[in-house]
């Protein structure tokens, strides 16, 4: 019991440490760990930290990932612009601050740097470095993802100041540790813990969760990576392939496969927890307190039929809405997303009672498992908390559709269609024959993870896709009447506010208090 008190007193010490705002200069450490991990019951305390810090820095929805959500109608003034950018992030703080990716590699750092030698078998001792080395891997990569260029930290004990570093750069460091973890990890069915039980989360790393991170790593660095030659991106794009094809056509990595069916999907996998299409996700529950933020977009739609009492008029009432008549031109024919992601829109649509009842707009039902409190006024009527699963970071089908698009740009038409045809034969949907093949690739990502959240990242590695797939910014304009004006955000930025990072999140203010060096984005700086 005492060792068991001590471990926690130093996990709690250490997540104190590196928590006092210091992330961007590593604090300086009171307690020595160089001596403190002697087993693999150390080891197991240690990682499990680590796993439960990843869950705040991944259960909440960012900024940005709020600017690619699908709609017809949102809130005024929620996208990220130059004149309500600023106080937009101070009202609503919604996922833009980077503590917990810190927090997260700075206990990864805590065993690499005290850890030299083995405490426990060498099969043990590479399942905890490769989670180690995935999850700072993931946290480098969602980093970049955000913010452009970041701080890469030192060891544990460095205190000096440090400066940002390019993108790049920390896209490098985040493949080495992804590889690192690619090659030290087993099969996520051959994962076991320190008792020798099977672990059944798909949040702790494996080979195939890493083999996707890099192929999404390498995609990135490819398509939006600043300053790398054709050659570069070209590398880039057949390692990505490569390691998404380990996971797609292989048994290297593990068992993945779609489900039979949309509605299997629905079911099984993101309304389940560790699915066999799901490739990592994020462990989610009430006993925790971790179901108590908004993780999917799928919670800003979510009305009748899955909030209990609900009428159909309520949706009405939401401020985030898109159309019946959208979902149906999105999911033609006899796509069976439509009715699986969406609740009824046939009816919805044609029939012209049910339609005047919901005016127009279509009820969310891709997620429909939900967590309920009793605690009610009325007392009798079950009240939506949140929906109770899991985070669905990554699955197969998204691999797919990334191969697809890597494909895309390897100018391998005949294996990206291949990819694209894959998905929407699973949907029964209506297969690709010519036109525009990267728009339709992207389409169909758009189509198949609908509140999913990749939609911004999508657009980031299209190109120019943000000026026409990112939504204008609502106004109110008071007179002469009071009403909602459209204007023009996205098109009108230019290759150098792009570079300046325009599409990045600005820094937040905190970071520079303990760190001179911390500089903000270009962008953003010169719109303070």
């Amino acid at each position: 019991m005492r060792k068991l008190i001590i471990l926690f007193m130093v996990f709690v010490i250490s997540l104190s440490i590196s928590c006092n705002n210091m992330l961007d200069v590593e604090p300086e450490n009171s307690v020595t760990f160089t001596n403190f991990y002697k087993n693999e019951q150390d080891l197991a305390v240690l990682v499990r930290g680590m796993h439960a810090i990843l869950v705040p820095a991944f259960n909440k929805f960012n900024t940005l990932e709020l600017v690619g959500v699908k709609a017809d109608e949102s809130p005024s003034g929620h996208i990220p612009i130059p004149d309500v950018f600023a106080r937009f992030h101070e009202w609503n703080s919604i996922g833009t601050d980077w503590k917990n990716f810190y927090d997260a590699i700075y206990e990864c750092n805590l065993l690499f740097d005290n850890v030299k030698t083995p405490v426990c078998s060498q099969d043990r001792m590479n399942f905890y470095y490769g989670q180690a080395n995935f999850i700072k891997g993931l946290c480098y990569f969602q980093l970049v993802r955000y913010w452009g260029d970041v701080v890469i930290s030192g060891h544990t004990e460095d205190t000096q100041a440090r400066p940002k570093k390019p993108m790049v750069e920390v896209l490098d460091t985040a493949l080495a540790c992804a590889k690192r973890a690619y090659n030290l990890l087993t099969k996520h069915e051959d994962l076991v813990d320190q008792t020798g039980a099977r672990i059944t989360s798909k949040q702790y790393g494996s080979k195939g969760s890493a083999a996707t991170l890099i192929a999404n790593i390498c995609a990135w660095k490819a398509t939006v990576g600043k300053g790398l030659s054709d050659d570069e991106k070209r590398a880039c794009l057949e390692e990505a392939e490569l390691y998404a094809s380990k996971v797609i056509d292989t048994d290297e990595c593990g068992f993945y496969e779609l489900e039979s069916s949309v509605e299997q999907l629905v079911t099984n996998t993101l309304n389940s927890r560790g699915g066999k299409e799901s490739i990592f996700e994020i462990e989610l529950n009430a006993r925790d307190e971790s179901l108590n933020r908004t993780f999917t977009s799928a919670r800003l739609f979510v009305s009748f039929p899955i909030i209990p009492g609900a009428l159909p008029r309520d949706i009405l009432d939401k401020q985030w809405r898109i159309r019946n008549e959208s979902v149906l031109k999105m999911y033609e024919g006899t796509d069976e997303r439509k009715n699986a992601f969406f609740y009824k829109p046939e009816l919805y649509t044609e029939n012209s009672d049910s339609a005047r009842a919901c005016g127009g707009y279509a009820f969310e039902y891709k997620f429909r498992k939900g967590l309920y409190s009793t605690q009610t006024s009325s007392g009798q009527t079950l009240q939506f908390l949140n929906f109770d699963v899991n985070r669905v970071f990554w699955r197969l089908a998204d691999l797919i559709l990334l191969r697809a698009e890597i494909r895309m740009n390897l100018e391998n038409t005949a294996g990206a269609k291949v990819d694209l045809w894959t998905v929407q034969r699973r949907a029964k949907a209506p297969e690709y024959t010519s036109g525009d093949l990267q728009m339709a690739i992207f389409k169909e990502r758009e189509k198949e993870l609908i509140f999913e959240d990749h939609r911004y990242f999508d657009i980031r590695r299209n190109g120019d896709y943000y000026k026409t797939e990112l939504p204008k910014n609502k106004v109110f304009v008071p007179f002469p009447f009071p009403h909602e004006e459209e204007e023009e955000v996205y098109s009108l930025l230019t290759e150098q506010d792009i570079a300046d990072g325009a599409l990045f999140l600005p820094i937040a203010s905190g970071a520079s208090y303990l760190n001179p060096l911390m500089i903000q984005n270009t962008y953003w700086f010169n719109r303070k």
